[in-house]
């Protein structure tokens, strides 16, 4: 069998009916106003269409999509996350245990009345570190542990005995955070446990020096508990050694879950990432192993900034750092695919397909560019797995 490189660029594409665009007068998407003449030319040479997108369940916070997408594209389901949390707590290297549950976190800035002046604190790292450490505490014989992960990142960790991970989110996208709701009876006491945190590490980090000097990282935002699970390993279901190479957290987690070994490349940030060196760690990588994930997510921050232009020549810089690194490449399979949708006008992850691209030296159909019009003219893929296990 061929070796495969599944390339991710995370939140490139835009709502394909473009109604955001075309409110704001622009009309086109990021993918179709960037200039990528080596990604265009391996479009031309491969099977185009549309990923049909990530499958979630009623009332899932659109804000974890990262999570259900990169497991349904590895061929897996949302029944079989342990929860984004305990994906996260994976990424940064944390060895889960089973009595905790975990959660995604964000340092955030927050006015007198709680509301959300940013959720993502400017993306300043400074202070940060020093930070998660003063809002360590126990709660009624409960342990609370903040780690940090990249950039406003974090994950939270609380341990203890009858804890619960069937609880609601304060990171729903409002304008204020919610309060922690109990999704069932067992879960009460850990509501309970997290309003009081999220009370006490704000009252912490809204005092500390540190916030006096920089956009006040003031609150915590959390979303997504997870607690142990265990999932076929990647390895047994498809008789592929495989390894991932992302600076995402919740890419390293899924890929650890999975059995996914996992390429450090951390040193490369979401916007300044050097895109060659990590696409030649992935090309190297495909001597050792069948399988190789590079996941790409400038484009993703550049929308949640809602900076179309800046989309744009991310994307740009995507095709001349990688993709005219394995433009060359034969006798390989290559998946190019976007994970979400990610609306630069709203800023939002949206539910919809994506172009997807997979190129095996043989099967084309003709379609040119690769962008949501012209792979919207080819076929709805279900299963990309599906696609890579039955076309050598």
């Amino acid at each position: 069998m061929k070796k495969t490189l599944f390339i991710i660029l995370d939140g490139a594409a835009e709502p394909r009916a473009n109604d955001d665009l075309r409110s704001s007068g622009i009309g086109k998407s990021a993918l179709s106003l960037a200039e990528k003449p080596n990604l265009d030319v391996l479009a031309s040479n491969s099977f185009c269409g549309m990923w049909a997108g990530p499958k979630a369940p009623k009332n899932y916070n659109v804000k974890s999509l990262s999570e259900l997408a990169t497991l349904e594209l590895l061929g897996y389901s949302w029944s079989d996350s342990p929860g984004r949390g305990f994906l996260e707590a994976l990424g940064i290297g944390l060895r889960p245990k089973k009595n905790s549950i975990y959660f995604r976190a964000n340092f955030a800035t927050v006015d007198k009345k709680l509301n959300i002046i940013d959720r993502r604190a400017g993306r300043d790292e400074t202070g940060l570190k020093a930070l998660s450490k003063k809002i360590n505490m126990k709660i009624d014989g409960i342990s609370v542990r903040f780690y940090k992960g990249v950039g406003h990142r974090g994950v939270l960790e609380i341990s203890g005995s009858g804890l619960s991970n069937a609880v609601g989110d304060s990171d729903t996208g409002k304008n204020k955070p919610d309060k922690i709701v109990p999704l069932s009876k067992n879960a009460r006491k850990t509501a309970y446990i997290l309003n009081i945190f999220l009370k006490r590490s704000h009252d912490i980090l809204n005092k500390d020096s540190i916030n006096k000097k920089r956009k006040p990282a003031n609150y915590i935002l959390i979303r997504g508990a997870g607690r142990f699970k265990k999932a076929m390993p990647f390895k047994s279901r498809y008789g592929m050694k495989a390894c991932s190479v992302s600076n995402s957290g919740i890419v390293q987690g899924i890929s650890r879950y999975l059995g996914i070994d996992v390429i450090n490349a951390r040193e490369y940030s979401d916007v300044e990432s050097n895109l060659a060196a990590k696409t030649d760690i992935a090309v190297r990588s495909l001597e050792r192993y069948d399988f190789v994930l590079i996941h790409i997510n400038g484009a993703d921050v550049f929308a949640h900034n809602k900076d179309l232009k800046g989309k744009v020549k991310f994307i740009e810089r995507i095709d001349s750092e990688v993709f005219s690194r394995i433009s060359y490449m034969r006798n390989i399979k290559i998946v190019v695919t976007s994970d979400h949708e990610t609306s630069s006008k709203t800023g939002e992850h949206v539910f919809g397909p994506v172009p997807f691209l997979f190129y095996n030296g043989e099967d084309y159909n003709d379609i040119k560019n690769f962008d949501e019009s012209s792979c919207g003219k080819g076929s709805i893929i279900m299963n990309p797995m599906d696609k890579i296990m039955c076309c050598d």
